[in-house]
């Protein structure tokens, strides 16, 4: 597959940012600190009981009047001419993106054509198309590697602010005052932007290094981890562990994968004793080890509402819908089972976003919505790891893997807590494609090698290197083979290959 050519002046650091990006990057950090006006029945953000100075966003993320579109949507929408005319996208992403959106619109009007509900089915899909919209238009406003380290401190920034109104609202509302403790502090889907946060930091860190970095990833990791400890949603530990696992086996063999090794052996006894002191206790020290464990038992009602929803949609993929279409988005799903899936009656979407939203996404879209509108998820992480190995610079490297690890955290959210209905989910995985679009794209443009000049003189173009394997470009670096002039032993070469030359007889 080809990508497109690197923008010019990719290096250039300088370079004043484009209003467009301007806006982008804006519009992104409103949509993860804004918080709605306190409404009775919402019983999410702060349970209804606080809100925050951001609460001042409140109007640009309201519906507008009569069309059920918030300002916040509008603003998106209204900077879509502006990234039409591009060359500066990855063709492969690009494809991606319009295949969704083609499937699901095939399967958003079979769900009509077959008595679904527009305004239901409107709701369970436009998280996902926005997601789509921000990825495209931030391929277009992402011009530079300054600007994909301003995108990594947008989110670092947001998720500092998440989890400071976490530990301010746990210590000074909650601590003290409220007993029992509510299960959650601030919401469900502050996990993915915390998590992501720390993979941004970790890598950073180990790529980069430097005392100031470290520094920064020293005070500012714990300080997220005690806002999850704190917000008490195991799933942000599954997330933490799966993307820290993929990151480290997309990790190419060298220095730094060494040097994990070597502190992974040295904390082991001392990570066995944290499970072996932490298996079955509910201290807050040992959450970690309790959301693992949990995670999935028949013992936790939690665990056995899911399994039942999954049951449930299994039912309904494998009875009722067209196993190609599915049942279409805005119908719901068939509740064979109720035992432990019964939620309030005020909350009447619950037929239509279950938990494991993958399983759904399989019940209401059938096979084109597994391979068609979920496929650039995976196309997402197929270009973010080939990002990742085909470049040096220090930027793209941590930008490719930690957008295959954002990728990972999305994915396990959308498997266990509604992920796909989900706003701040839609901007993490916006982001995330967009990052491994062009991480993708810049490490494809290479300038061409110049012709290997044989004895007999004719030219013989080197082929383009496969960048899963950093050696083959490292080659093109090497001055004989990137020379048009013969080296010091091209006249000894009896063999007609470039490169190399006849053993000399040893001498008796």
């Amino acid at each position: 597959m080809k990508a497109a050519p690197a923008p010019a002046g990719l290096a250039e650091q300088s370079e004043k940012r484009s209003l467009l990006t301007t806006c982008m990057f804006g519009l992104l950090l409103i949509g993860w600190v804004a918080e709605s006006p306190l409404l009775p029945g919402d019983g999410v953000t702060y349970h209804d009981h606080w809100r925050s100075l951001f609460v001042v966003f409140a109007p640009i993320m309201a519906s507008v009047p009569g069309i059920s579109v918030s300002v916040w949507q509008l603003l998106l929408l209204a900077l879509l001419p502006f990234c039409l005319k591009t060359s500066q996208h990855s063709r492969e992403m690009d494809q991606a993106i319009f295949a969704s959106v083609a499937c699901l619109a095939i399967t958003f009007l079979w769900g009509l054509v077959r008595g679904g509900s527009a305004y239901y089915a409107y709701y369970q899909v436009w998280h996902f198309l926005a997601a789509l919209l921000i990825a495209f238009q931030l391929m277009s406003a992402v011009r530079s590697k300054r600007d994909l380290v301003t995108l990594g401190k947008i989110v670092v920034l947001a998720a500092l602010i998440r989890a400071t109104l976490c530990i301010y609202y746990f210590w000074v509302h909650l601590y003290g005052q409220v007993d029992p403790l509510p299960d959650y502090v601030t919401n469900h889907d502050d996990s993915m932007l915390w998590v992501v946060a720390v993979l941004i930091l970790g890598i950073w860190v180990l790529v980069k290094g430097g005392r100031v970095t470290w520094a920064i990833a020293g005070v500012s990791i714990p300080y997220i981890l005690y806002a999850i400890v704190l917000n008490a949603r195991r799933i942000a530990w599954v997330e933490l562990g799966l993307a820290a696992a993929l990151t480290y086996f997309l990790m190419d063999a060298g220095p730094l994968r060494s040097r994990i090794n070597r502190w992974a052996i040295r904390a082991l006894p001392l990570l066995l004793l944290y499970i072996i002191l932490g298996w079955g206790s509910n201290s807050a020290v040992f959450e970690p080890v309790r959301a693992l464990t949990t995670t999935g038992s028949n013992q936790d009602a939690s665990s056995l509402t899911r399994l039942e929803e999954d049951r449930n949609l299994l039912h309904t993929l494998a009875d009722i819908g067209n196993p190609v279409f599915g049942t279409g988005w805005g119908r719901p799903y068939d509740k064979l089972e109720s035992i432990y899936s019964n939620y309030d009656p005020r909350w009447i979407l619950y037929l239509y976003t279950p938990h494991n939203s993958l399983l759904g996404l399989a019940a209401f879209s059938g096979l084109i919505g597994v391979f068609g509108i979920w496929g650039v998820v995976t196309m997402g992480a197929y270009l973010g790891a080939r990002g990742y190995m085909g470049s040096d610079n220090p930027v793209q490297r941590t930008a490719g893997m930690v957008a295959v690890g954002s990728l990972a955290v999305y994915g396990a959210h959308c498997y266990g807590d509604i992920g796909l209905q989900s706003f701040e989910g839609a901007l993490i995985l916006g982001a995330a494609l967009a990052t491994a679009g062009k991480v993708a794209a810049w490490s494809s443009a290479v300038p061409v090698p110049k012709p290997v000049t044989t004895r007999a003189g004719v030219g013989r173009p080197v082929p383009k290197p496969r960048f899963a394997y950093r050696k083959a470009a490292a080659d093109l670096r090497r001055p004989e083979l990137t020379s048009s002039k013969p080296g010091p032993s091209a006249g000894n070469n009896v063999t007609g290959k470039p490169g190399r030359t006849p053993m000399r007889s040893r001498r008796r």
